[in-house]
C-alpha cells in the first residue's frame, strides 16, 4: 500500500521551496500511487460519467470507485500542501529572524567595537582536581566604526557607518516584527 508523506517541510531544517516547488513535490505524491495514465482516465471517465448508463457501460462500479477513491487521495494530498505552504511561511519567517540576529550582533560589533579580553588559563583545585575556572581564549579589540571622516578637508558622514547603522535597523525591525510562533521555532531549533 501507497502511504504519502506527512509534510515536505522540515521546521528544524533550513530548506525552504517556492509554491511551484511545493505543488511539484504533492503532485509527484500523488503520481506515486496514481500514475499520470490512470489520473487521465479517471478524470475522463468524470467528465462523461453523467452521459453513461451505469447498466451498459464495462467497469462503471469499478470506476466510479476508482474515482471516489482517486478524488480522496487528491483531498488529502491537497490538504497536506496547503498545511506545507504554512509551514514553509513560518519556516522562511524563523530563518529571516535568525539571521537577523546573526547580522544585528555582527554590525553591533562593527559600530561599537569591543575591548580586548586577556587569556584566561584553566584553574583546577588541587585536592579535588575540580575546575575552578574555565579557560578563556584572548580575544582582540576592535576599534569602533568612525561616524565621521575626513574627505577633501572636510568632515562629513561616514557612509559606511550610516549604512550600518541603517541595517541595523532593518534587522532590529525583523526581530521586533517576529511572532509568537516564529519565536517558539527559534527556540525549539536552537534546544531552548
Amino acid at each position: 500500500m501507497i502511504t504519502f508523506a506527512d509534510s515536505h517541510v522540515d521546521l528544524m531544517g533550513d530548506v525552504t521551496f517556492s509554491q511551484k516547488q511545493l505543488i511539484r513535490r504533492w503532485d509527484q505524491e500523488l503520481g506515486k500511487k496514481w500514475g499520470q495514465e490512470v489520473q487521465d482516465n479517471l478524470r475522463d471517465f468524470m467528465q462523461i460519467k453523467a452521459s453513461l448508463n451505469p447498466e451498459t457501460f464495462p467497469n462503471y462500479a469499478a470506476n466510479e470507485t476508482l474515482l471516489a477513491e482517486f478524488i480522496a487521495d487528491k483531498q488529502v494530498c491537497y490538504e497536506r500542501r496547503i498545511a506545507d505552504e504554512a509551514k514553509n511561511a513560518l519556516l522562511i519567517s524563523v530563518i529571516e529572524y535568525e539571521q537577523a540576529v546573526r547580522r544585528k550582533a555582527e554590525l553591533e560589533l562593527l559600530i561599537n567595537g569591543r575591548e580586548a579580553v586577556e587569556e584566561v588559563p584553566e584553574e583546577t583545585d588541587p585536592v579535588t582536581g575540580e575546575v575552578t575556572q574555565e579557560y578563556v581564549p584572548a580575544i582582540e579589540a576592535v576599534e569602533p566604526m568612525a561616524q565621521t571622516i575626513d574627505q577633501e578637508g572636510e568632515t562629513v558622514d561616514n557612509p559606511d557607518y550610516l549604512a550600518a547603522v541603517a541595517e541595523l535597523a532593518e534587522c532590529q525591525a525583523v526581530i521586533d516584527g517576529a511572532g509568537a510562533e516564529v519565536l517558539a521555532h527559534v527556540a525549539a531549533r536552537s534546544g531552548q
